[in-house]
């Protein structure tokens, strides 16, 4: 029978992934407001159902994706009509507080831009230091796809840099 976490763990697991896990929400979300949002909704459930034989946060993102793309579903079945992103902050605003590096902030910021199976496998790969064959097992692919994947996400990203660059 699996025990309850009582509030001092909470606390302690809160206080130690918040900033982690507010980085992936924000790259998920791309606003400040559903990203505290989407990490309140989802680590508890988080917590209560880690099974403690791996990755605290690679699990917690794990639950964070889904809780999102399910409220995306609902969102868009109550609104009959497609999400759009039109609620998107400045990078500057959304991440300064929880990434303190500019080059990792405005990575973050360029990877929530990403196409969704990208920025998804990118998340895995950057934030949460997952395995490719581990991403390649959740997600039913090969790791050679995994790794295909991330490659033309980097590729994405550094014409992001570029295009950034020469606008600078």
């Amino acid at each position: 029978m699996k025990r309850e976490p009582d509030g001092k763990v909470i606390e302690q697991f809160y206080e130690r992934y918040f900033d982690s896990l507010m980085i992936i929400a924000c790259s998920y979300t791309r606003n400040r407001d559903d990203a505290m949002d989407l990490v309140q909704s989802t680590f508890l459930k988080a917590l209560l159902s880690y099974e403690e034989n791996g990755s605290f946060l690679y699990w917690a993102n794990r639950v964070m994706r889904n809780d999102f793309y399910n409220q995306r579903k609902k969102q868009s079945k109550i609104a009959d009509d497609p999400i759009e992103d039109h609620h998107i902050e400045s990078g500057e605003d959304l991440l300064d507080d929880y990434i303190h590096n500019e080059e990792k902030n405005r990575l973050a910021e360029m990877i929530a831009m990403l196409p969704e199976k990208y920025r998804d496998i990118m998340i895995e790969s950057t934030y949460i230091g997952t395995s490719d064959e581990t991403i390649a097992k959740d997600r039913g692919m090969s790791p050679a796809n995994v790794r295909q994947i991330r490659s033309r996400g980097k590729k994405m990203l550094i014409k992001m840099m570029e295009g950034e660059d020469e606008r600078s």
